[in-house]
C-alpha cells in the first residue's frame, strides 16, 4: 500500500466535507478523522495508528454518511481497506 495514495484519498475526502450540507459538529468530527488519520501516517509505519481507534471512528462514519452521502462513505470505506492492507 503506498502512503501517498492514501494521503490523496485523504485529500479527496477533505474536499467532500467541505462540500457536504451537514452542520458543522458532523463537519468538525470528519475533518478531525482525516487530521488524525494524516497524523498518524506520517509517523512512519511502525506507529501507524495503533490503538488510536481510527478504524472504530471510520465505520461510526461510513455508518452515518452511507445513506444521505454515499461519495463520502465509499471514500471512508476506501481508506479503511487501506488501512486494513497496511495492518491497522
Amino acid at each position: 500500500m503506498d502512503p501517498k495514495h492514501l494521503h490523496e484519498q485523504l485529500t479527496r475526502l477533505q474536499s467532500e466535507i467541505d462540500d457536504l450540507p451537514v452542520d458543522q459538529g458532523e463537519r468538525a468530527k470528519l475533518h478531525a478523522l482525516v487530521d488524525d488519520i494524516d497524523r498518524e501516517l506520517g509517523s512512519g509505519p511502525e506507529l501507524v495508528l495503533a490503538d488510536s481507534g481510527i478504524q472504530e471512528r471510520l465505520d461510526e462514519m461510513v455508518s452515518t454518511f452511507e445513506v444521505d452521502h454515499p461519495t463520502v462513505a465509499g471514500i471512508l470505506k476506501d481508506i479503511m481497506v487501506k488501512l486494513a492492507s497496511i495492518g491497522v
